[in-house]
């Protein structure tokens, strides 16, 4: 018997406003999976993410996650093991680093889970650890991304998103952070969905890709795949 898919979205459509910004997607990941939404700005990733988050109401089709309907408010997500970690961070800034970490585990009330959580994002994060005290606006860029992660990691996510993870970045702060990716992916078993402008370091990331053109799904498949495709190779990871 196949096993049943840890989120499933079918048929979805979302609107703002007169303006359809989704039309007809559906994808299901697996447990433990990591797979990529690639596509040029605009395409829809965000808005797809937000919705699967509870943040953006969709008007048809479903999402599903461990079977059942998606939860009515917006604290249940977390509950239910789905975080987001949003584009451009939106830590805490007037909060220290150890506080915007004790808001991502808001839902727990297991002392001794929290602790646990915490050494495992200061041993993911050492940085954090150091910057323990340090308000979360004094850090840098690539700190700010490692807050927002270890944030999300507190909630023990069974789904872990992450929208344009490499925005604003260095390079080696990038690479750093999607070693971390796999990292968390490997030893806690969290599926996690990467949307992601870089689609060559997405695809390196990642086992299966949606490519996402005007809100649609215009191709998906292992990502090994769709390196070598090259519709994908010219559109977006600048071959001629």
């Amino acid at each position: 018997m196949a096993e049943s898919p840890l989120l499933a979205v079918k048929d979805l459509e979302v609107f703002y406003g007169g303006i359809q910004a989704i039309h007809g997607i559906s994808l299901e990941l697996k447990r433990g999976e990591m797979v990529a939404v690639i596509g040029a700005n605009g395409a829809g990733k965000s808005t797809l993410l937000n919705t699967i988050a509870g943040d953006k109401g969709y008007q048809r089709g479903s999402i599903t996650f461990e079977g059942e309907p998606l939860p009515g408010k917006p604290y249940q997500f977390a509950e239910k093991g789905i975080c987001l970690v949003p584009e451009g961070r939106r830590i805490f800034v007037n909060l220290t680093v150890y506080d915007n970490l004790m808001v991502g585990a808001y839902t727990v009330r297991d002392k001794e889970k929290i602790k646990e959580r915490l050494e495992e994002v200061y041993d993911l994060f050492p940085r954090l650890k150091e910057r323990e005290k340090q308000m979360g606006g004094t850090l840098s860029g690539g700190e700010q991304q490692m807050l927002a992660v270890g944030r999300a990691m507190m909630a023990g996510p069974k789904l872990m998103m992450l929208d344009e993870p490499s925005m604003g970045l260095a390079p080696v702060i990038i690479d750093e952070m999607f070693d971390k990716f796999k990292k968390i992916n490997s030893k806690y078993g969290t599926t996690m969905i990467i949307v992601e402008q870089n689609a060559q370091l997405a695809l390196d990331t990642v086992n299966r890709a949606y490519v996402m053109s005007v809100g649609k799904f215009i191709m998906e498949g292992a990502s090994q795949d769709l390196i070598h495709d090259p519709k994908v190779q010219e559109a977006y990871l600048g071959f001629k």
